[in-house]
């Protein structure tokens, strides 16, 4: 009898697994579900440390029978201003839906939003600092060195575009969801994650970044 009673057992849980087992279409809202609990994934940190130098010169300026004139004077001041920063990548999941994913058979195919960059932090090292000045020229300002540390943030977002910042935020992407995607059911060989066509034409290159910071990039070394 106990042998029976095994038994009876065994094939009710395999006909609760049958009943029970989800379909993939499930199985990916399942995905979509859990992806869109997280609303956004950061992939990868670069710490920056750059160094910014400005010079200026005097000058005089004002008009003579009504034309603009510029003197310059004699006397010029320098300020190199050590600034570190931190950037990252993350992929936002706000608008990811089910139409960012499709299903063939067992096989599923998941589109990521494009990857983005921001620069969570930014300092100047101040006791690093250092200011060259002409006897007649006045040290700079909190407000001029504020100004310069902004065109630096500015400056190292744009060289990012020469790093393989986006390039590693998509492989950590990858490398995080396939986890998720196969504890929904799907088999690791029947998962494709791709990324937006905004990420193969490099539209971060220059868009992205002058979205994020304007157009305010003085000529800093």
């Amino acid at each position: 009898m106990k042998r029976y009673g095994w038994l009876a057992i065994m094939l009710a849980l395999l006909m609760e697994g049958c009943f029970f087992s989800k379909t993939p279409e499930e199985m990916g809202r399942d995905v979509v579900l859990s992806v869109s609990n997280c609303s956004r994934l950061y992939t990868v940190q670069y710490n920056v440390h750059k160094v910014l130098t400005h010079q200026d010169f005097s000058k005089i300026e004002g008009s003579f029978f009504f034309e603009k004139i510029s003197i310059p004077i004699p006397g010029e001041r320098k300020v190199v201003l050590p600034m570190d920063a931190t950037v990252k990548a993350y992929i936002d999941f706000a608008d990811f839906s089910e139409e960012n994913v499709s299903i063939v058979g067992d096989k599923i195919s998941i589109t990521l939003p494009t990857p983005r960059i921001e620069m969570t932090s930014s300092r100047i090292d101040y006791e690093n600092e250092k200011q060259f000045l002409s006897w007649n020229r006045s040290r700079f300002s909190e407000e001029e060195k504020e100004s310069l540390l902004k065109a630096g943030r500015a400056k190292v977002l744009e060289d990012m575009k020469g790093t393989d910042i986006i390039e590693r935020s998509q492989l950590c992407a990858y490398n995080a969801l396939l986890p998720l995607v196969t504890a929904a059911g799907f088999r690791r060989e029947n998962v494709v994650i791709r990324f937006s066509e905004d990420v193969l034409g490099k539209k971060h290159d220059g868009v992205l970044i002058r979205e994020m910071v304007g157009d305010d990039l003085s000529e800093l070394k």
